[in-house]
């Protein structure tokens, strides 16, 4: 992967941090995990972590990608990226080393996450998520607008399609 920074964005247990896995698997990228963070801080993200937590590990996420792409590594971040200001400040972190950045919206439908979460409180396979945390995630979530050029994956074949073009490079760096 030439230095570049891709950032996974969509709601909770839509299938980002697979989606991010894949991606940084395909391109040879390093891997930024909002979640990993949180663990390595304590924080379990199935429960309610304040804000200002958050912007902590909104920070170390930038700084680690920021070092990463500063040793001449691409760079996928997974998070929610729920707000826009997040997206933008990821964004002016790729514009301020130079590299290009790339939005890539996991478009799942809701009804589709409800299933997952239902199956997950009865599998246990990740980390809970109580209800009203989801619902707070939700109502709070700022869906990327056409102007920040978001790639919408709306199932592994869109993913498909995009690493495909994007080892051809058709999509440029």
């Amino acid at each position: 992967m030439s230095r570049e920074l891709i950032a996974t964005c969509g709601l909770a247990f839509s299938g980002k941090s697979t989606v991010a896995r894949k991606v940084a698997a395909a391109l040879g990228a390093e891997l930024v995990s909002y979640d990993a963070i949180n663990v390595q801080r304590g924080f379990d993200g199935g429960k309610v972590i304040a804000d200002q937590e958050w912007e902590k590990t909104s920070l170390m996420a930038a700084g680690s990608a920021r070092a990463a792409l500063a040793n001449g590594r691409g760079v996928v971040v997974d998070d929610t990226f729920s707000h826009r200001f997040l997206r933008d400040r990821f964004r002016a972190l790729a514009r301020a080393v130079g590299v290009p950045f790339t939005l890539l919206f996991v478009d799942t439908p809701l009804a589709v996450i409800e299933e997952r979460i239902a199956d997950n409180a009865r599998t246990k396979q990740r980390a809970h998520i109580a209800p009203d945390v989801f619902a707070h995630h939700r109502d709070r979530f700022q869906f990327p607008g056409d102007d920040e050029a978001p790639v919408r994956l709306s199932n592994e074949a869109d993913l498909d399609r995009w690493l495909a073009a994007k080892r051809e490079g058709s999509l440029g760096s």
